[in-house]
């Protein structure tokens, strides 16, 4: 590589640079400033460069301040792999999936630069699209309400396409309830639909450092487990918890500052977790909310350390021609609330003019403006994640776009029509921010 120098004559004279002779050390503090997807590039420049990548990604920097990209598989890049495209800069980089092709594994979360992914028995995995790591949750059939299929010998039963079968109970921890409700039957293959939500205390490279939260069927129920754990373990309402409400979890983050994790229900009410005891322990954090709507709630923390309510509110809309038995949904409105934890109450806020949100099955991100210039400031990056995209309705058009707080309207993502986009394939496309760690 060459690069034209004025040697102070003002001829305008070029002298050659050889960039590839740059001592190691400062190629590795120069990838460490580097966001990921360059650090990933600047790999493949020449011999040198790639070996201080490998250097820097063996000393295990960490990684630099991140923006968000969205993460697809699509017919416009390799099958089975997927796509990282960074709406800060406009790049997209390529990312291989030699083993577990990304078509074939829906995206149920994400968070510290990891995906949450489920394989074809509906078994959680963690997984780090840049450094391909993953790690194994407790099996499906490890939470407490879920059996294989079996028949009278205890043999798998399986469905008329050979696949295993769960049973899902719903009222096993109820003791109140005296109907004996019959088990949901699940094929093993989509059961994936049970899990709502998951989220991460910490990186899966900190080993049990790391728990997972998760919010599941039958309705909003939450469960946890410590990475190496073999089962989940379930949250019940009880004194020894101090659990308010056993269902309709429906959100939730976790707070680096106090080490609790902070749930939401359907309905506004709030609660906090922790669970760096020896057992749980849960306190109601606001009992009331305003008169809810149906909407898709989430809970965001912003840099300042403030915990937000963000209301998505929408509504079905009829295809054009050609799409008749289809529906799609569309966002009208996003209402914002700061929550007041010392007084237990959330005041309603218009605006958020130095930050951004990101918004979707990925763990929400509030960012400041100002660390991320190609970002827009006081809008949100939305993609899809109702249920019916994420788990039926695999062809559907998927709304990604960004919501201006300002405008109460939605733009393309990019300037081109929502039909060709490339990342409207499934799985449903997620919010990551990229990490080596």
């Amino acid at each position: 590589m060459e690069a034209a120098t004025d040697d102070g004559s003002g001829s305008g004279s070029s002298v050659g640079c050889d960039w590839s002779r740059l001592p190691e050390d400062m190629l590795v503090n120069v990838l460490g400033a580097m966001h990921v997807a360059d650090a990933v590039r600047s790999g493949a420049v020449c011999t040198s460069w790639h070996a201080a990548y490998t250097a820097f990604r063996r000393h295990r920097v960490p990684s630099p301040r991140q923006p968000p990209c969205l993460l697809y598989a699509s017919d416009f890049v390799d099958p089975g792999d997927a796509a990282l495209h960074c709406p800060a800069s406009g790049s997209t980089l390529r990312i291989p999936f030699p083993r577990a092709p990304l078509a074939r594994r829906p995206l149920l979360g994400s968070g510290r630069g990891w995906l949450v992914t489920a394989d074809e028995a509906s078994d959680l995995h963690l997984l780090n699209p840049v450094t391909r790591a993953q790690v194994a949750l407790p099996p499906i059939t490890a939470l407490y309400h879920v059996k294989s299929f079996t028949d009278e010998l205890g043999d798998p039963v399986y469905n008329e396409h050979g696949d295993p079968m769960y049973k899902v109970y719903e009222n096993l921890l109820n003791d109140q309830c005296k109907i004996d409700l019959e088990p949901t039957i699940l094929d093993a293959p989509d059961a994936y639909c049970m899990y709502y939500r998951v989220v991460l205390s910490a990186s899966p490279s900190a080993g049990r450092a790391c728990i997972v939260l998760l919010l599941h069927m039958p309705h909003g129920e939450i469960s946890f487990a410590r990475l190496g754990d073999e089962r989940w373990t379930v949250v019940k309402r009880s004194d020894d918890t101090g659990l308010p409400w056993r269902f309709f979890y429906t959100d939730a983050m976790y707070n680096d500052v106090d080490g609790l994790f902070y749930l939401l229900r359907h309905d506004g009410t709030m609660i906090s977790l922790e669970l760096n005891g020896p057992s749980p322990v849960a306190r109601q954090i606001l009992s009331s909310a305003p008169k809810p709507v149906s909407s898709t709630k989430y809970l965001v923390q912003t840099p300042s350390g403030d915990i937000l309510q963000v209301w998505r509110v929408g509504d079905y809309d009829d295809l054009p021609p050609g799409y008749e038995d289809e529906k799609e949904f569309n966002t009208t409105d996003l209402q914002l609330y700061k929550v007041d934890l010392d007084h237990g109450k959330v005041e309603m806020i218009k605006s958020l003019p130095d930050y951004v949100l990101f918004l979707g099955y990925n763990g929400s991100m509030c960012l400041p403006v100002k660390d991320f210039p190609g970002l827009k400031s006081n809008c949100a990056y939305i993609t899809a994640d109702f249920e019916e995209y994420v788990d039926v309705s695999k062809s559907n058009r998927r709304e990604i776009g960004i919501w201006s707080m300002k405008e109460k309207s939605m733009s393309s993502l990019v300037d081109v029509s929502q039909f060709t986009c490339p990342w409207l394939n499934w799985p449903s496309p997620i919010w990551i921010k990229p990490s080596f760690l």
